[in-house]
């Protein structure tokens, strides 16, 4: 798949790896609208550390630096038909999530790298985990790699307007995968 093929793009940032994340972003992505899942919550006092949501269509600057390379390389570029206001009450209702044992986990969606190393694993995301996303988009070596397609974006595995509510099962091997050790990394 092509990035050039889709229309429209979201770029999903972790927070943590940015000092004083929400200022940072403004300064250099301002035009990109970064708004953070949090908001509107009841973990708003906590949304300035992101993780974060920015318009990237194509041609805009979060598009640009993140396919280039040049910056937000630990991001997780979605290519989505959905704007930033639809995309939003769909990804916080999958930042927390349970394990086959019904234990509840908060789910850092935005952490390239641990995405990457998931889907070097091998892993499968339940079908509807990435409702109203067509294709998820990691960097790896010195390049962009369509890490899973979703054929069914239209398809909701937590349809429920329940906020942060716990609502999707993952497997016991993606959630493996999602934490296996990290290599040391540096940020930006």
């Amino acid at each position: 798949m092509n990035p050039d093929n889709s229309h429209k793009g979201l770029l999903l940032l972790d927070g943590g790896r940015y000092a004083d994340a929400m200022s940072w972003l403004h300064e250099h992505y301002g035009a990109d609208n970064p708004q953070s899942l949090f908001n509107g919550t009841a973990y708003a006092p906590i949304s300035a550390t992101g993780t974060f949501l920015l318009n990237a269509s194509l041609g805009s600057a979060a598009h640009n630096a993140w396919w280039s390379g040049a910056d937000l390389q630990h991001g997780v570029w979605l290519a989505s038909q959905k704007n930033a206001q639809q995309l939003l009450p769909m990804l916080r209702r999958r930042i927390r999530i349970f394990d086959e044992q019904r234990q509840e986990f908060w789910l850092r969606l935005a952490d390239g790298p641990a995405l990457t190393r998931a889907w070097l694993a091998g892993a499968q995301w339940p079908k509807g985990f990435w409702c109203g996303v067509e294709s998820v988009w990691l960097r790896h070596g010195n390049g962009a790699v369509c890490a899973w397609e979703n054929r069914h974006p239209e398809h909701d595995l937590a349809p429920q307007p329940k906020g942060l509510v716990a609502q999707i099962t993952l497997s016991e091997s993606l959630l493996l995968a999602l934490s296996l050790p990290a290599h040391p990394e540096t940020n930006r």
